[in-house]
């Protein structure tokens, strides 16, 4: 052996460690859905009805699991497209739904964060992400907030799940979160990274240039080598975040 290397501290590899995560999504991957698979499973934004059958019939035919098997329900963000599924896996499995913490902070200034509500409220429902660059505090988004029974601390541990942290990752919405995994090096980002066409990442932007600033700062800090953003195909990459393009 040569003593220099004999010298080393040994460094695991976590990225050894196999991955968790399965996406769901339709054809034409308007709005990704994830699982996390260890001993029980975690959905990651429910998207729409369409993506929870999905959810169901690969959990069933694929993992040959049942909805049983989940024991919590993530929403990286409250916009519209990736909740609106909420009901329908409610109504499959009796698994808490989490979400970050500050959107209770958000909810204590709703009136100061309307701007033409109800205008607002229709576009977003016909045209889901048409107006998810400006930092709108829709009604719609008040409601949802109903649906949350466990509220996510930034850099905590996933409840029921330690070896999956809490990133906050304010930017595209003041309430972003990501879900990032050290030991197998995934990053579940929502829609503070998507992809466009061609696989290129994009973070999306918001009226807080500063704050886009920091979150992108670090998420770069973090060794990455899946990344599964809310829209767009995942990227496996050594460093899927190095070129990102940002929407300012």
């Amino acid at each position: 052996m040569n003593p220099v290397s004999a010298q080393k501290p040994q460094v695991p590899d976590f990225a050894l460690r196999p991955r968790q995560v399965h996406t769901i999504t339709d054809r034409f991957s308007m709005a990704n859905t994830y699982l996390i698979t260890a001993e029980r499973t975690v959905v990651v934004d429910p998207g729409s009805e369409l993506n929870v059958r999905l959810l169901q019939k690969y959990l069933q035919n694929i993992l040959h699991r049942t909805s049983a098997d989940i024991d919590l329900i993530v929403l990286t963000h409250l916009h519209f497209d990736h909740t609106a599924g909420v009901e329908a896996l409610r109504r499959i499995c009796s698994a808490p739904v989490a979400a970050s913490a500050a959107v209770k902070r958000l909810a204590l200034n709703d009136g100061s964060h309307k701007v033409f509500p109800r205008i607002t409220h229709l576009a977003e429902q016909m045209l889901p992400g048409s107006l998810q660059h400006l930092d709108l505090f829709l009604p719609a988004y008040t409601q949802q907030v109903k649906l949350i029974d466990l509220w996510l601390e930034d850099v905590e541990g996933l409840p029921f799940h330690p070896d999956w942290r809490v990133l906050a990752s304010p930017g595209h919405t003041p309430e972003s979160l990501c879900l990032y995994n050290a030991f197998t090096r995934e990053l579940l980002c929502g829609d503070t990274v998507i992809t466009i066409e061609g696989g290129a990442p994009l973070l999306r932007s918001s009226a807080n240039r500063a704050q886009l600033e920091e979150t992108l700062r670090v998420l770069r800090g973090l060794q990455i080598q899946y990344l599964y953003p809310g829209h767009g195909r995942p990227i496996l990459s050594e460093h899927p975040l190095e070129s990102v393009d940002v929407e300012w």
